[in-house]
């Protein structure tokens, strides 16, 4: 568990599904209400928020959500590793996926994302991997300048299709500091 002065980072169990699968799907469209489809946008959110995967990717091994709460068990964002095929751009060899990290537009600014970022960082480097890969819509500019102020590099674009759209995407990689004590209270800055 990772915990500053207001928020504490803890690993998503059973009881955080509602959560995920509420604050995941509207933090989805959100984000792309401006270039997909409703149909599309809801096609997708449908089966990738739906309480019964996110359940079944809580319990799987090659999964982990983070989430992030006040010391009242509030909840504000969370953030997604997970074990996934890494696009050819990508070393395979011990890498992990960024797949999400939100935090509630209302708390945006203080911190909590990166908050998140770090303890998922540290996670893996924990773990051994010797990267994290993430992918981020080509138009969402905000999001990539605040992933290269945090050290990833961009080595790539594909499609990510979803619905019936297909979306440019970049792909973004940062490789683990070796030559650093990692431990869960400080990885990589």
């Amino acid at each position: 568990m990772k915990q500053d002065e207001h928020y504490q980072i803890i690993k998503a169990d059973d009881s955080h599904a509602d959560f995920l699968t509420d604050f995941g799907r509207r933090s989805f469209i959100d984000t792309y209400k401006d270039t997909l489809s409703l149909r599309d946008l809801e096609e997708y959110t449908n089966d990738a928020f739906s309480k019964s995967t996110i359940t079944a990717e809580i319990n799987n091994p090659s999964v982990i959500y983070f989430v992030c709460r006040d010391l009242e068990s509030n909840l504000y964002g969370y953030s997604k590793l997970i074990l996934s095929p890494s696009p050819a751009c990508i070393n395979p060899d011990r890498t992990i996926e960024l797949q999400r990290l939100y935090v509630d537009e209302s708390y945006r600014g203080r911190g909590i994302g990166k908050l998140l970022l770090m303890h998922a960082e540290s996670h893996a480097w924990n773990r051994g991997f010797r990267s994290i890969w993430l992918r981020v819509w080509n138009g969402n500019v905000i999001a990539q300048r605040k992933y290269l102020n945090w050290n990833y590099l961009v080595v790539g674009k594909e499609k990510y299709q979803v619905g019936g759209d297909a979306r440019t995407v970049i792909l973004m990689r940062k490789y683990c500091q070796t030559n650093n004590v990692l431990n869960e209270r400080n990885c990589v800055i």
